[in-house]
Parts: structure tokens; C-alpha cells; sequence
């Protein structure tokens, strides 16, 4: 939870780089759906026109990612507050890592989400709480889960409604089914670095991937070799508030980077949480096969037997 409040207070500085390359025009829920449906897996992003049709329909399950004092200022209608740290711990001595299955499944029942609930998420951080949380479900196996577009910011600006009623929480059972395919721990990444079928996505600023800024725990400057960068913050559009920008700009951002829809991607930051804005992202243009580094390079700098590139 530190990173994120980390993240967010850097906010304001990490979005001047992409001030200039805001999208007008689909800021409204009206143009949403249409942008929608220009990407490969649409289902994964949710307008707030969308959601707003279906608050009361029955097996929909809405997760505020937000601190609680906000989501207690108001949320949307029935939306349940969860924590990312009550889901995250730290794990030899990398913070925010996926807490143990038994916990993350206790957490997630709590909150009342079950094998078939369709989950949506959201924050109001362009994002990156709520595409944490994505990944988590996703890997844990739960089949439907998508992301509120422009978070609450958006839902706030366009009108929808907002409550103050804090919803009674059922407890529900959700089973993990763990899908390895959407996990990378350190030996798997160090197993394939040479690998021509598997591509490296650093998330992180260009001056933490070249070493210019170490960032927070991170032993040796640099990056992982053979590694990519693809600041996360380029996938959001400049003005406020923040969305995710349309297929046809994240494809050529992700295409000029060297990133291959035919490889098998494996994403990382400082401690996965930006990284899990790339997965997102990759996953919603229809990349088939994507992995999030759990440990990132927090764990990767830390292990003097392994290589860093500057």
C-alpha cells in the first residue's frame, strides 16, 4: 500500500510527459462504447454508462480500490472497499507481493466476490490499484473481471450515481484456481532471459530503467537485460481524468517499443504494481500470452548473481 501512496504523490510529475498527448473528444461515456469496442478483448473495460445500466443487476460484484476515508465520502452504488495491502505483504524483503492464496481467497470472499460474480474494479489513480487487482483475480483464475474506465474521477465528472451507504457484506466463497501461466517468479525470468519466444516490458520511467534514478530498495541501478521500457503513464491519456487511451495508440506505442503480440510477454516495475498496468493493457489488446514479474526488480537487483543492464 506504501508504493501506491508512493506512486500517487509522484503523480503530478510522471504525467507532464504525457500532457501533451491527451486524446479530446471520448471523455464522455456516450463516445466510450465505441472506443470500447475497438479493443481485441473489450470485455475487460467497462464504461461508466455501461455499469451505471447495471448496478442492480444480481451477480455483479463492485470493488472500490480506493482509501476508505474517500470510499466512505462516497462511492459508487453497492461497491465494496478492499484494500490493496490486505491482498499484498512482503515477501524476502520485497514489499507488495501477492499475499499467500488462502489469504487473498479469505479477503476476496469477505468482499463478497464467488466463482461467478462478475467483478469490477476500480480507483481513482488512473488505474493502477484497481489493474493490481485485475491481475490478482485474473491470476487466480476468476474468469470475469474488468476495469471501470477512468475510475471514479470519471464516474464523478459524468454524473452517475454515488452513495454513502456502506452495502452489508455477505461472506461469499471464491475458489483459487491459480493459472501459472500468468505468473513469472526471479528463476523463471533468469531461465528465459535468452529465450527469442519471451520478451522483457519494464514499466517504470525511463530514468529508473536506465539507472539515472535507482528507485526506492532497488540494489543496482538499471534494468533487466534484454528488457524493454514502456513507462506506464504513456498508456493513460494527458487530461483529466485519466483514461486508457484507445486501441489504435496503445497498439502502436507497445508495436514501437519492440513488443510482439506472437511472444510471450513477461512485465515488470519496482514491485509489480506498475507492471500490473501493463498487463492490463497488453491483456486488453488481446495479447495471448502475458505474465507479470511478481518480485520485479526490487528482488531482481537484490541477487548479485544475476545480470542488470544500465
Amino acid at each position: 500500500m506504501v508504493e501506491f501512496m508512493r506512486l500517487r504523490r509522484a503523480w503530478a510529475v510522471a504525467v507532464v510527459a504525457v500532457l501533451f498527448t491527451a486524446t479530446p473528444g471520448y471523455t464522455q461515456s456516450g463516445r466510450l462504447s465505441e472506443m470500447n469496442g475497438s479493443y481485441a478483448n473489450t470485455s475487460l473495460l467497462i464504461s461508466g454508462r455501461e455499469l451505471s445500466e447495471r448496478l442492480t443487476e444480481p451477480g455483479i460484484r463492485i470493488l472500490d480500490v480506493r482509501s476508505s476515508e474517500k470510499y466512505t465520502a462516497g462511492h459508487i452504488p453497492g461497491g465494496v472497499n478492499i484494500h490493496i495491502g490486505e491482498i499484498t505483504t512482503r515477501l524476502n524483503g520485497v514489499p507488495g507481493m501477492l499475499a499467500p492464496a488462502d489469504v487473498v481467497v479469505r479477503v476476496l470472499g469477505e468482499g463478497g466476490v464467488t466463482d461467478g460474480t462478475r467483478v469490477i474494479v476500480y480507483d481513482d489513480i488512473g488505474g493502477l490499484a484497481a489493474t493490481r487487482l485485475f491481475w490478482v483475480l485474473e491470476h487466480l483464475g476468476h474468469p470475469r473481471v474488468s476495469v471501470l474506465q477512468g475510475g471514479f474521477s470519471l464516474w464523478q465528472k459524468e454524473r452517475w450515481p454515488e452513495s454513502r451507504e456502506i452495502p452489508e457484506r455477505t461472506i461469499a466463497r471464491f475458489t483459487a484456481n491459480p493459472r501459472s501461466e500468468r505468473l513469472a517468479d526471479k528463476q523463471w525470468v533468469q531461465d528465459h532471459l535468452k529465450d527469442p519466444s519471451v520478451a522483457l516490458v519494464d514499466a517504470r520511467s525511463i530514468d529508473e530503467f536506465t539507472g539515472k534514478l535507482p528507485g526506492r530498495d532497488v540494489k543496482r541501478p538499471g534494468h533487466i537485460p534484454g528488457a524493454v521500457n514502456v513507462d506506464w503513464v504513456l498508456n493513460l491519456t494527458g487530461a483529466e481524468p485519466r483514461q486508457f487511451k484507445p486501441s489504435a495508440r496503445l497498439s502502436e506505442l507497445y508495436r514501437r517499443a519492440g513488443v510482439p503480440s506472437e511472444k510471450e510477454i513477461v512485465v515488470y516495475c519496482r514491485t509489480g504494481a506498475r507492471a500490473s498496468h501493463a498487463y492490463f493493457v497488453l491483456r486488453l489488446l488481446g495479447y495471448p500470452r502475458v505474465r507479470l514479474y511478481d518480485g520485479s526488480f526490487v528482488e531482481w537487483s537484490a541477487d548479485t548473481s544475476l545480470p542488470v543492464a544500465r
